[in-house]
């Protein structure tokens, strides 16, 4: 394999700067940017030891460590995941030779990692929109300026929602320097809030201003993918809840409660209508859920008959769903010689599977928008020869379409941010 131009460049950008947030799009190859770029600096002898603090899913699968394997030029590179307990992480720790480079540890025990002696001056952040948070809190506080001299924050998607949280992504790489170190001075600067002062809205010319202090922080890698790689296709497949569902639907809408479940509070409520949008209602505190008859499972159906022998990769949400897709697979015998796989829509377990699916189904739609691309990109990415189609079933006059709406807004804040960049 060979690095692009465009990978090449942002690799020039990590190895010449000492705090940047990388924004590209999943399949972009981040990773390998970023483990070539902590090569060259640890070769240069620019740092000693990198962490990398990534979500959970992505050092179970061995993501990392799997990409360095890959490239000639980072076979020689020492990685050690810690993973399990306080103590089995420390034992690793300990157990890690004093040639290990680069150490790589989830983001919820990131904070732990940072009281150990570990020796470490640099840091990647992976998927930096979501440990933009209490996971990451250390990193802001001035203790670390002067022991990790080296950032970088790796994220598809910087902004969702009215450019508010890419205040706390700016502060973890670069101090506060770009946005400040207070957040209600940033939010009460650019933002005005509702009359409870929980919601902020964007003020009129305030992106220009935030994107202007925070543009050199950013490096936005050029998007070729479409140039490159097959085309791709987006279709969406609408269809009606059953009269005897849809009046289970109205009355948890209506009242909170629907066949003696009660939803304690509107945003339990939500999650309950979402629920039963699915396909299903769980119980009260418990793992057991009722099904119910949505029409979703038979759009299922019609799409696996479409493949007409084509392997199939299905994204599903809830865990109900997940087992019911699997019986329909085992049991319809038609589809037993047809290479089907279900994958959770928030789970990083799709690598490796890229180059033997293109034809990918959204059993519902799914809120986070990253989530979305980073499972579109799992496929759709270099290696990929066959045209690429994503289907996304949708039921009507549910949650379904608040969510298709609110995906499509996020959609077009990470426009406006590109644009911004861009100008």
């Amino acid at each position: 394999m060979k690095l692009t131009n465009a990978q090449s460049q942002a690799i020039d950008r990590l190895y010449e700067c000492d705090a940047t947030i990388l924004v590209a799009s999943t399949g972009a190859g981040k990773t390998v940017i970023a483990l070539t770029a902590i090569n060259d600096l640890i070769e240069e002898g620019v740092l000693h030891k990198v962490i990398v603090a990534a979500p959970a899913k992505v050092l179970e699968t061995v993501v990392w460590p799997n990409e360095a394997a890959k490239w000639d030029h980072l076979r020689g590179l020492r990685i050690v995941q810690l993973e399990g307990d306080s103590k089995e992480r420390t034992k690793r720790l300990l157990n890690s030779d004093g040639e290990t480079q680069v150490i790589m540890v989830s983001l919820n025990n990131l904070d732990w990692l940072l009281q150990q002696d570990h020796n470490a001056d640099g840091i990647v952040v992976d998927e930096l929109s979501k440990g933009a948070g209490k996971q990451t809190a250390k990193l802001k506080s001035k203790k670390w300026a002067g022991r990790i001299i080296w950032r970088c924050g790796m994220t598809a998607t910087p902004v969702s929602q009215n450019f508010e949280k890419l205040y706390s992504m700016a502060r973890i790489i670069d101090f506060g320097c770009s946005l400040g170190t207070n957040k209600q001075r940033y939010l009460d600067t650019y933002f005005t809030p509702d009359y409870q002062g929980y919601h902020w809205t964007l003020r009129e010319g305030a992106d220009a201003q935030i994107m202007g202090k925070v543009a050199s922080l950013v490096h936005l890698m050029d998007d070729t993918k479409a140039d490159e790689l097959p085309p791709i296709s987006e279709s969406v497949i609408y269809f009606d809840m059953p009269e005897d569902t849809r009046e289970v639907y109205n009355d948890m809408r209506r009242h909170m409660v629907a066949d003696d479940i009660e939803a304690a509070n509107q945003a339990v409520k939500s999650g309950k209508l979402r629920q039963l949008a699915s396909g299903f209602l769980y119980q009260e505190s418990s793992e057991e859920w009722t099904a119910y008859d949505i029409a979703r499972f038979h759009a299922v159906d019609d799409w696996l008959v479409g493949l007409d022998g084509a392997p199939g990769l299905i994204f599903y949400e809830f865990v109900a769903q997940g087992i019911w897709l699997q019986g329909a697979i085992d049991n319809v015998y038609q589809y037993r010689n047809i290479k089907i796989a279900q994958i959770n829509s928030m789970s990083h377990g799709v690598e490796g599977l890229q180059h033997i699916y293109s034809d990918l189904l959204f059993i519902q739609p799914i809120w986070s928008r990253d989530a979305t691309e980073q499972a579109i990109g799992r496929v759709w990415r270099q290696g990929q020869t066959r045209p690429v189609t994503v289907t996304t079933l949708v039921c009507r006059d549910t949650l379904d379409d608040l969510v298709v709406a609110r995906v499509e807004d996020r959609g077009r804040w990470m426009e406006l941010f590109k644009q911004h960049l861009k100008g």
